[in-house]
């Protein structure tokens, strides 16, 4: 077998290796990805003639009148939620947060939970002390509108808290474990 042939087998087989590997890689790192539902049950009817053209995309049955009815300091309403409240992750690990509401939500990641921006909501719900956004936050970016996603990689082991700050009851508390 001439060398010209020896090198052309030696490069197909070395290319194949590495689109496999690469292949193996992508395969892993998506299946390492944790996924947060952001929901809500928005009626599009109600919402946009109290609140504004576009603000419930969504196909909900809660009116917003009922919205507001089930907002008080011991109740919140239980449509709209992060899905899981709770998990555990690894360090470095992706979250993919989707958001399969109809209306926008934020996924922001926060030292301490608490109070949003809309003060009504604040307000009726008995948040009092506003949340705090994590150091290097992007606040306006966390914002992810009706069937948007967000995507953020987890730093070091420890606990990491993630808040709708539009409506401040949404949250998610992540045990972040060492890789």
């Amino acid at each position: 077998m001439s060398s010209k042939y020896r090198f052309m087998g030696l490069l197909g087989a070395g290319l194949t290796a590495l689109a496999l590997s690469a292949a193996a890689i992508g395969t892993a790192s998506a299946a390492d990805v944790l996924r947060v539902e952001m929901v809500d049950d928005c009626d599009p009817a109600t919402f946009n003639a109290a609140i504004g053209p576009g603000t419930c995309r969504g196909d909900g049955d809660t009116t917003f009148a009922q919205f507001l009815k089930q907002l008080s300091p011991r109740h919140v309403p239980e449509d709209w939620a992060f899905d899981p409240s709770r998990a555990t992750a690894k360090a470095g690990q992706m979250i993919l947060a989707k958001n399969e509401g109809g209306e926008t939500h934020s996924f922001t990641c926060v030292t301490q939970f608490g109070a949003g921006v809309v003060p009504i909501l604040n307000q009726l719900g008995g948040f009092n002390t506003p949340a705090v956004p994590c150091a290097n936050e992007d606040v306006p970016g966390s914002f992810v509108p009706s069937g948007g996603k967000r995507t953020v990689t987890l730093g070091g082991a420890g606990t990491a808290m993630y808040q709708c700050l539009i409506h401040p009851w949404m949250r998610i508390t992540l045990r972040v474990t060492a890789k």
